[in-house]
């Protein structure tokens, strides 16, 4: 919040480190607000501006120049659709060496707000996805799309249309409450409308089981199947339940959790994602997860620079990517020694750098390529073309993912 705050006081510049050294001298947010102009210019970074700045918000929250209270709110009752971020395990951050100079950027402490029903109950069809996204396609100057406007151009429901609208914002398709496409949606758009190629399943399995958003899914993927025994679909369920027991009522735990896994199980089991063969039946008639040795180059190549975009930085930690929640190798099963041989082939082709002297063990994203372009090229059966070969993007075009 103070980083946010002193945006405006000091524009086109990184505030994370003044933030933090205003905390490091002061203590906490509130000492922050109340301490006098002299001292608030002895940390390196406050001007007279970002002085005001600060002394306007404590003036606006009614901070008194002794207040030392808690800037912690209390946290929100249980509701019916509305949940805190669910914690996750945490996992010991692997150890820095000497001689790194430069480190990976963490991942964005950006809270993100669960999404307990994707589905809403139904099940996706590859079949109804391409009436949507022909729908969407052919308007495209519409900037919002009403359901009712979608309900009668397509001919589908208005469960049917809810759902879809809602399963496509979980996989990257079509932008939430919107509904227009994104830049990848336009792509798949193009050249996979079903959704049958690998390529397109492949990164639309990564941005729908590796969101926290899309709670339910990625609970499965990297909680459930990689720490927990093989079970079935109603031990999903019960696990499930117990697990989010308090962030939600038990008649939505009940009700929506079954919709959930029900939806995942078809998605992976009878529907397209099928063909990725991530999911088997283990002789005593449970569900566990098979490692994914068949990734397209192009694919793994757009979830590394997709992990890039997210951590706001051009180096990633080889952790970042094998084993972290979301991460290609915890959606896909991949142990370490997978993860290495792919992204060789990788470095080999000159798509990134992975370092691995000196102690290191980082991929460096080339400057030039974008998630985008890979998935592109994979598309159209090419070499990926860094900015400066490629053609020109038009005036305003959007080159990033999502």
């Amino acid at each position: 919040m103070l980083e946010l705050a002193l945006t405006y006081a000091i524009p086109r510049r990184d505030v994370k480190p003044i933030a933090q050294a205003l905390l490091a001298h002061f203590g906490d947010v509130a000492s922050v607000l109340s301490g006098g102009s002299a001292e608030l210019k002895r940390v390196k970074g406050i001007s007279d501006t970002s002085v005001a700045l600060l002394k306007l918000i404590a003036h606006l929250k009614g901070v008194e120049c002794t207040a030392q209270e808690d800037p912690t709110p209390p946290p929100d009752p249980v509701r019916e659709e509305s949940v805190p971020t669910p914690r996750h395990e945490e996992t010991a951050p692997s150890e820095v060496p000497p001689a790194v100079a430069e480190t990976p950027a963490t991942k964005s402490d950006n809270p993100v707000q669960p999404k307990l029903q994707v589905s809403n109950g139904y099940s996706f069809d590859a079949a109804q996805n391409a009436q949507l996204l022909t729908y969407i396609v052919e308007r495209p100057t519409v900037r919002k799309f009403a359901r009712r406007d979608m309900m009668e151009g397509t001919g589908l429901s208005e469960g049917q249309t809810e759902s879809l609208a809602s399963i496509g914002a979980a996989i990257g398709l079509v932008t939430p409450r919107t509904t227009v496409l994104t830049p990848y949606g336009k792509l798949v758009a193009h050249h996979d409308l079903f959704l049958d190629s690998p390529l397109t399943l492949e990164f639309c399995h990564f941005l729908g089981a590796g969101n926290p958003r899309n709670l339910i899914w990625f609970t499965i993927f990297n909680d459930l199947l990689g720490t927990e025994k093989p079970t079935d679909q109603a031990g999903w369920s019960a696990w499930l339940r117990e697990k989010l027991a308090g962030q939600y009522t038990p008649r939505s735990l009940v009700k929506h959790v079954a919709h959930e896994v029900r939806f995942v199980l078809d998605a992976y089991s009878v529907k397209n994602f099928k063909k990725l063969n991530l999911l088997f039946e283990t002789p005593d008639k449970t569900l566990a997860l098979r490692r994914y040795t068949a990734l397209q180059p192009q694919s793994l190549a757009a979830m590394i620079y997709r992990v890039g975009e997210q951590h706001e930085a051009r180096l990633v930690s080889f952790h970042d990517l094998q084993a972290e929640p979301g991460s290609p190798g915890r959606v896909f099963g991949l142990d370490a020694s997978s993860m290495r041989q792919m992204i060789e082939v990788l470095h080999q082709k000159g798509w990134i750098r992975y370092e691995v002297r000196h102690g290191l063990d980082q991929i460096r994203l080339v400057d030039g390529f974008d998630p985008l372009e890979f998935l592109a090229a994979g598309y159209e059966n090419r070499e990926p073309s860094t900015k400066s070969n490629a053609k020109p993007d038009k005036p305003g075009e959007e080159r990033l993912l999502l």
